[in-house]
């Protein structure tokens, strides 16, 4: 797949099939011309970033600037299918019943993966009763069968409590009993620490990996080896130089 050069480019990029796949390092230079995605090169010269929250970071990462294209999601969904299917084979595709992500974030992303696999996409909310917004609700009005194995599907993954407050939700709204996939297939995981597998024995499979790690600004080592921290929104060609 050739490597588009301007936002243009991009829409205008398809899927063209087997052998096609653009690889995670083409996907991140659509992240960069969007100005969605960055990760630090460990030269202390270089600027890092200051996050919404106020940690100092060495990646940044705003997926939905990249997902809200759908010829971009259509690709990328294809690209975790891949991922997925080269992880568990034809037998673990074909016992997929249904696919879910985490609200808002993943549900588009997890809707074209159930396209793709034909099957069922299930949409779980969040619960309006949370003011925080990290509760997760499962409304019984569309109940998924019984025995049903779900796939999660999750644009972005750094510690993954929304991931299981999705996937508790399901348990606790559904009405019948169902099954979660083995396997998390994941467009971004950008842990402090790289480890995919999950405590409730699942494994995520990542398109995209990479450690990302923040930093209370009082502790930041970039900062006290000299690199200037930068805000990603308003500084983008300073910190993608």
């Amino acid at each position: 797949m050739r490597t588009p050069q301007t936002i243009t480019d991009l829409l205008r990029l398809k899927f063209g099939g087997l052998g096609s796949f653009p690889t995670p390092e083409e996907v991140l230079t659509w992240f960069n011309l969007l100005q969605a995605g960055w990760v630090h090169n460990g030269d202390p010269k270089k600027p890092h970033a200051v996050l919404h929250s106020g940690l100092h970071s060495t990646g940044f990462f705003l997926c939905k600037r990249v997902l809200a294209y759908g010829n971009l999601r259509e690709i990328l969904a294809e690209c975790i299918v891949n991922k997925l299917y080269t992880a568990g084979g034809e037998s673990f595709m074909k016992s997929i019943g249904g696919v879910f992500g985490s609200p808002y974030s993943s549900i588009l992303l997890a809707g074209d993966i159930a396209r793709l696999m034909e099957v069922k996409v299930y949409v779980p909310e969040k619960d309006p009763a949370d003011p925080d917004g990290k509760k997760m609700r499962f409304k019984p009005d569309d109940p998924i069968p019984a025995g049903t194995i779900l796939l999660q599907i999750e644009e972005l993954v750094t510690k993954f409590d929304s991931g299981d407050a999705t996937k508790q939700a399901i348990i606790d709204g559904n009405s019948n009993p169902v099954e979660f996939a083995k396997f998390v297939g994941v467009l971004v995981y950008r842990p402090p620490e790289i480890a995919p597998e999950l405590p409730d024995g699942r494994t995520i499979i990542p398109f995209i990996q990479k450690r990302v790690d923040a930093w209370d600004p009082k502790y930041c080592p970039l900062c006290s080896k000299g690199s200037k921290v930068v805000s990603p929104k308003t500084n983008w060609a300073e910190l993608t130089a």
